[in-house]
Parts: structure tokens; C-alpha cells; sequence
């Protein structure tokens, strides 16, 4: 099955809290999930090694939720904060 991703390259850096700082953000249209981890470990390979302190995360762009009102669903963003979230009772109850 076919869908966006979103593709995250950090970089290690010890002036930030978590070690590192995000470089580039990425999304990438149709593509199924071995077709974007093969290009996510040439990547690695080639442009972006882990030995030179770069990092690579992917994760689905959108994700489906049924609204916990009406029981539709909807696609949101997949990072979406649980108080964003309309199929979360935080969402409802602030």
C-alpha cells in the first residue's frame, strides 16, 4: 500500500538537550514502506553516514482517527499532539 512519509534527518550537535538538531524535513509521496526504507538506507550510506553523527527517521505522514463525538474518520498529521487529537477524551474535555 502506498503512502506519504515524512522523513526526518538530524544531525548530532551537543549544544541542543537532546544531541541533536534537525536538519532537513522531508515528505515523500507514494511510496511503500520497502521502497522507503531502501531509500532511506542509501541515504545512510551514501549522503548520510551514522559514523558522521547523522540520524534518519521516517514515519507515516497522516494517520486515520475516528472522532470520539461523531464517530467519523479523519486523517490528521501523525505527530499531532493528544490534545489536538479529536479522537482523544484530552481533546474534549479542555
Amino acid at each position: 500500500m502506498k503512502t506519504d512519509w515524512t522523513v526526518y534527518i538530524y544531525k548530532q550537535d551537543r549544544r541542543y538537550t537532546t544531541g541533536q538538531r534537525l536538519f532537513s524535513t522531508t515528505v515523500w509521496t507514494d511510496r511503500d514502506a520497502a521502497g522507503i526504507e531502501r531509500e532511506v538506507v542509501a541515504l545512510k550510506q551514501e549522503l548520510y553516514p551514522a559514523a558522521d553523527g547523522w540520524c534518519i527517521v521516517w514515519e507515516p505522514a497522516m494517520k486515520r482517527v475516528r472522532n470520539l463525538m461523531s464517530g467519523v474518520e479523519i486523517e490528521i498529521p501523525y505527530n499531532t499532539p493528544r490534545s489536538c487529537d479529536p479522537s482523544s477524551e484530552l481533546y474534549w474535555s479542555m
